[in-house]
């Protein structure tokens, strides 16, 4: 107490001081030791049992203290290991970050060339993407008439196959119609012979047919 607190009875406050700081620090460390009912009557009033049970947790307490001390260093120790490693790792970070800038960065002498360089990459990709273009056209173009060419030679050749057909069928009607009497087989002489004129003519018509 103060000397200079001018308080009435003060043995009755001197001598209550000390069970109220005991009962101070008891409240504060018997929940850690997992007691959670002392009173202040277990100061004032204390009973055998209760004070046995009290005991008991602050001397399990302290045992389960002093086994995990070492795994508390140990968790210290490591951490503190971790922690310079983490400040070596930032720093070294921070190194190469600075390199890496440096080197990222074109020096003056040799911008004037980078640029020069760039512009020309740039140009060049351009010319080769017309160039592409102007070939994808040409490619396109010729296989539309490719498939144009195709087509007309396709129906040509059907119209001759047609035209043939109808021949051969006219050929066999003639056939059965051919008698023993010389004035009709030179009928049907002649009637071949126009057959033959018909079909020259037919390839004249479809040239491309027979030479492609």
């Amino acid at each position: 107490m103060p000397v200079n607190v001018d308080i009435m009875y003060p043995q009755i406050l001197e001598g209550f001081l000390p069970v109220r700081n005991l009962y101070s620090h008891m409240e504060r460390l018997l929940p850690v030791c997992r007691i959670n009912d002392f009173q202040i009557a277990d100061v004032l009033n204390p009973k055998a049992k209760r004070t046995a049970r009290f005991l008991s947790g602050i001397l399990n307490f302290v045992h389960f203290r002093e086994l995990r001390r070492e795994t508390y260093l140990e968790l210290q120790l490591n951490y503190k290991s971790v922690m310079e490693k983490n400040q070596q790792l930032e720093v070294a970070n921070r190194e190469a970050a600075l390199k890496l800038e440096k080197l990222n960065t074109v020096p003056v002498e040799h911008q004037e060339e980078v640029r020069q360089l760039t512009d020309n990459v740039r140009e060049l990709e351009q010319l080769l993407r017309q160039d592409f273009h102007r070939k994808q056209v040409a490619v396109h173009e010729v296989t539309s008439q490719k498939k144009s060419d195709i087509a007309e030679r396709t129906r040509k050749l059907n119209d001759l196959k047609v035209i043939m057909a109808d021949l051969k069928e006219e050929q066999e009607q003639k056939k059965s119609k051919i008698v023993e009497s010389p004035e009709e087989l030179k009928n049907y002489k002649e009637a071949m012979k126009e057959t033959v004129k018909r079909i020259k003519k037919s390839k004249v018509r479809f040239p491309s047919v027979y030479t492609r």
